[in-house]
């Protein structure tokens, strides 16, 4: 904010030119503060994956977080919302417990900031749940682990039951994923193969591997498609002047490589329904991680 406040010129004047039929205003760096002042100690949130009304939202985060001193919600549309709190400690316990979830779904969270507008933000990084299944037992140190997640992202927390040793069957950890790159779906610990799962991912793409949708709609496939063909046709075109057996020749050459580049693209067996996990309910909606 102090940053921002500072971001006029030496004039006065923003540094943004003004088109025909704008009109500039101008906020002095004292209105700024005067009108910030207030949601210092808010923070904006948006369930990843699903969608909820005011009074839902609201109800559930005071379930799950229950402040001691007064929470107000405020629903800026798009799926974020604006939670403020009226006690110190009630913001800083809610964000030094989490990361949060409701139900599987995670609850992202960050700082209030000056001009959010929900219709351009995103949420590029989100938590979940991994599992490494039939990991070797003498690999369950809580280092040993920390350095085999930290391999695929960045680790929040390891499953209290992990790291007293108690469940042998998996294991599991909380990390950090950017949605914008495709999922790691297996590890090489020296010549052994650890498969990667996931856990409460509603919608993965077999594609691409990346999270936010389905293969149907995979933007990343139809552009290599596209790529692929396009090159294929002129190919052929370049030919034109060759003999029609040659051509014949040429067009089962083309179509076999764009047949294999969509092959790799769709990656098969690199993705699947295998990569994820259904989160056990326990009863519970609204949930923090242990």
């Amino acid at each position: 904010m102090e940053e921002d406040l500072d971001f006029d010129d030496e004039n006065g004047q923003a540094a943004f030119p003004v088109h025909e039929g704008q009109v500039k205003i101008k906020l002095s760096n004292d209105m700024k503060r005067h009108i910030r002042g207030p949601w210092s100690k808010a923070i904006i949130v948006k369930l990843v994956g699903r969608t909820m009304g005011l009074s839902y939202m609201k109800s559930k985060l005071s379930q799950l977080w229950r402040p001691e001193g007064r929470m107000d919600c405020i629903d800026l549309s798009y799926g974020f919302f604006l939670v403020r709190f009226y006690s110190k400690e009630d913001l800083e316990r809610v964000i030094k417990r989490g990361p949060w979830f409701i139900g599987d779904h995670f609850l992202s969270l960050r700082p209030w900031e000056p001009f959010f507008k929900p219709s351009t933000a995103n949420v590029s990084l989100i938590v979940v749940w991994i599992r490494l299944n039939e990991l070797p037992i003498e690999l369950y140190e809580t280092e040993v682990l920390k350095e085999i997640g930290e391999s695929i992202v960045k680790v929040l927390r390891i499953d209290s039951h992990t790291a007293m040793e108690a469940r042998g069957r998996y294991v599991r950890l909380c990390v950090q994923v950017d949605i914008n790159r495709p999922l790691v779906n297996s590890l090489l610990i020296g010549r052994f193969e650890q498969v990667v799962t996931y856990e409460g991912i509603h919608k993965l793409c077999f594609s691409c591997g990346r999270i936010g949708h389905k293969v149907e709609a995979c933007p990343y496939t139809i552009r290599k498609e596209k790529e692929s063909q396009t090159q294929a046709k002129e190919v052929l075109v370049s030919q034109t002047n060759v003999e029609d057996d040659e051509n014949f020749e040429l067009w089962k050459v083309n179509d076999g490589v764009t047949h294999n580049a969509c092959e790799a693209t769709n990656g098969e067996g690199q993705y699947g329904p295998w990569m994820i996990v259904s989160r056990r309910r326990n009863g519970q909606k609204g949930v923090r991680t242990s």
